[in-house]
This record gives C-alpha cells, structure tokens and sequence, in this order.
C-alpha cells in the first residue's frame, strides 16, 4: 500500500489545494493479506474510490478516523481523498467551482498524476453527510461515469439547508457560506438540487447502483428515508440501509466498508 499526502494546482479553483491518495501495490503479501479478497481480481490499474468528507472536516477525516486504508488494500482500489473547505461541493457564486473540480477535473486529472483508472466501469464516489450530498450529486449529474455511488447519513435537500440552517456546532458562522455559494438572495439553482438531478437521471434510464445508509437515531434519517423513497419511485437503482446510530464515524466506517464490499468486486 502507497499513501500520497501533497498538494496538486487546480485550474477550476485556480490554486494549489490538498490532497490524499491510497494505491494498493505488491507489497500485499509482506503485509499478510494475500490473496485478495474473494471475488476481487488484481488488476493493472486498480479501480477507483473518490470519498469525499464532511461539513466539518477536511481530507484527512477518513485516513485518520476510518479504516480506509485496509478497506482499500483487501479489494484493490485506489481512493482520491480531496477537500473541498465548506463549500457544499457547490461551484459557489462568490467563491471557487468545487462542483467542477470535482466532478470533472479530478477523473481527468488523477489518472494522469496516479496508476489509477476511472472508467465509467472502474470511477465510484462516495461520501458522508455534506460529502453524501456531493457524492450523489455527482453521480446523478452524469450516471454514465460511475460504477456505482455511497451516500452516508447525507444532507439530501441544500435548498432547504439555505432557508432553515440546522443549528449545529459545525454551522457556526455558516450564513456568510451560505451567501457566499448561492448569493444574498440564497437561490439555489436547480443544477444543485438533488429531485430535480435524481429526476433527470430518472428519465435518462441509468441502472446507477445508488447505495444510502443513515442511522435510525440520526437527525437526518427522515430526509434521507423521504429522498430514498422519492428515488425509488422514479425508478432509479437505489437502496437505504439503515440501523441504530447516530452522526458519527463508526457509522461512517461500517457504511463504507459494505459499499467497497458490495461494489469493489468484478460482478456488480
């Protein structure tokens, strides 16, 4: 297993910005865990994870507070860590593309930088809670580039965080965000919207594997039952699985070893 911590320009928010990568390697059988898992093929160049991190952290929430890094070396994928401040992974209107840089620039860019593929067969997103947002952002904007996206205890309807800020101690100060990503009027445009992504996705015919996990005690399960429900009723491909937790990291690290369990192996 390789871990890169540095530092790559962005020309969609035009500056240097963090970064963290895993890249599984031969060093496997040194570390005790060879072979693979069943069901998981060592490939040339290994599929790829981009997780992406909450309201409150930065990259180096997963490496330091899950274990992605053994998740990662027993299915042989390669995972992209970005941040993305508290932007809500908006292309904000006074402010930075964090959409742009990372729906579009970081799949062109990484394999370009790293030994990594992200084919539409091989490129998964996943993220919690603000990241969960993001990642099906992303993946409901264009369901053609993913293999498949995790949503954890995620924030589903950013048009009703901009009108009723949840008071939390993560949101401290967050209305200058806020104005920041969508103006002092805080309209949100529909591109941000998850219904009307999910909708567009819908009518598209995508069979986009669309994994959601929120803890039963969680304050965000209502929002993400109802947006579970109304994603099913399109007939998009997604599935809620839920059990008693609360919005907090060993919720976080089970959800994402079941996506990388589920989706990391040859036969989806």
């Amino acid at each position: 297993m390789s871990i890169f911590t540095g530092t790559i320009y962005s020309v969609a928010l035009h500056m240097d910005t963090n970064i963290s990568v895993i890249l599984p390697h031969d060093a496997r059988g040194h570390r005790g865990i060879s072979p693979l898992t069943p069901g998981v093929t060592l490939r040339e160049r290994p599929r790829t994870l981009v997780l992406l991190h909450g309201l409150s952290d930065n990259w180096s929430a997963w490496p330091y507070k899950s274990r992605i890094l053994s998740y990662a070396e027993m299915y042989d994928i390669a995972v992209i860590m970005p941040e993305v401040q508290r932007s809500f992974y908006q292309d904000m209107r006074y402010g930075e593309s964090y959409f742009q840089y990372i729906s579009e620039e970081l799949p062109e860019l990484c394999p370009r930088l790293f030994h990594l593929s992200t084919d539409p067969g091989d490129l998964m997103v996943c993220g919690l809670s603000m990241g969960g947002y993001g990642a099906l952002r992303c993946a409901l904007a264009r369901p053609e580039a993913f293999r498949a996206v995790g949503a954890f205890s995620s924030a589903p309807y950013v048009e009703e965080l901009a009108k009723y800020k949840p008071q939390r101690r993560e949101t401290m100060g967050y209305e200058r965000v806020l104005k920041g990503m969508f103006g002092e009027d805080l309209t949100v445009p529909e591109a941000a919207q998850l219904p009307v992504l999910a909708k567009k996705a819908a009518a598209s015919g995508t069979k986009l594997p669309i994994f959601m996990t929120c803890g039963t005690e969680d304050e965000l399960y209502p929002d993400n039952r109802s947006f579970y429900e109304y994603m099913r009723d399109l007939g998009l491909n997604v599935s809620l699985t839920a059990w008693s937790g609360i919005h907090e990291w060993g919720f976080w690290d089970k959800s994402v070893h079941m996506f990388i369990e589920r989706f990391a192996h040859d036969e989806i």
